[in-house]
């Protein structure tokens, strides 16, 4: 008869233990194939790109917001004002605000879709994915933002000579230190508005014409530019790829002698 009160034998934990092991390597070569494949990469490039869109939809709409009032605020200035330009500058207010939030959506916009579609090309290499891809990418979008800022900053000024008084622009901040990267110059003089004056109405037009014009150069330039990048980076390979093939008689001239 067996004894009843044996000590019973221990349950055997090996394949628990097997079982996380494997599971832990299969998270690691998980993330090595991520690297492999260079989804990593691409994803780290998507989330810098998708951060800068949401900070500029955030701090652009925080920025019309804040600039309204206080003591350098837009309405801050109405003291200044007559009654008839208190009207017309009210007026500017609601345009250069409704343009405003219209803007930092679409430049919002741009930067997502530019995010997406470079997060959809091809990986073939780290330094193929950065030289070629991102960086003309990054050329490209910081081109199409600065084209539409100037763009808006040109017709808000058109509205501010047609009204003959001021209009709200809260992103002349942003406006200032982009086209300082280029020593554009377009902006720097300017405020939280823009000053129309029916006195000096034709050359302000002219000027804002000329702004806008300035709008489409950039756009423009940005493209050339990406074009000189690609063949700058194509010259750059193909010295690169040379250089083993001059190496090598280089090498059996120096054996020779």
């Amino acid at each position: 008869m067996e004894n009843q009160y044996s000590t019973p034998e221990p349950e055997n934990v090996a394949p628990h233990k097997k079982g996380f092991v494997q599971n832990f390597d299969g998270k690691i070569e998980g993330v090595l194939q991520k690297i492999d494949n260079g989804n990593i990469f691409k994803t780290i490039i998507d989330f810098v790109f998708q951060a800068v869109a949401w900070l500029f939809l955030i701090f652009g709409a925080y920025s019309a917001v804040i600039n309204i009032f206080g003591d350098e605020g837009y309405f801050s200035n109405f003291k200044y004002l007559e009654s008839g330009e208190k009207f017309t500058a009210v007026i500017g207010f609601l345009l250069g605000l409704l343009v405003c939030l219209l803007v930092i959506y679409v430049v919002f916009s741009i930067l997502r879709n530019r995010s997406e579609k470079l997060k959809s090309e091809s990986y073939d290499g780290i330094l193929n994915y950065i030289f070629r891809k991102t960086c003309p990418a990054l050329l490209v979008t910081f081109g199409e933002v600065l084209s539409v800022l100037i763009l808006t900053f040109g017709l808000l000024l058109v509205f501010a000579n047609l009204l003959g008084s001021m209009v709200y622009f809260p992103l002349t901040d942003i406006l200032n230190s982009m086209s300082d990267v280029l020593d554009l110059g377009i902006g720097g003089d300017s405020q939280i508005f823009l000053q129309g004056n029916w006195d000096y109405f034709g050359d302000s037009m002219k000027m804002s014409v000329g702004i806008m014009i300035a709008s489409s150069i950039v756009l423009i330039g940005t493209y050339v530019l990406r074009e000189v990048y690609f063949y700058a980076y194509k010259l750059t390979v193909n010295l690169i790829n040379f250089l083993p093939k001059l190496a090598i008689p280089l090498a059996i001239r120096k054996r020779s002698e």
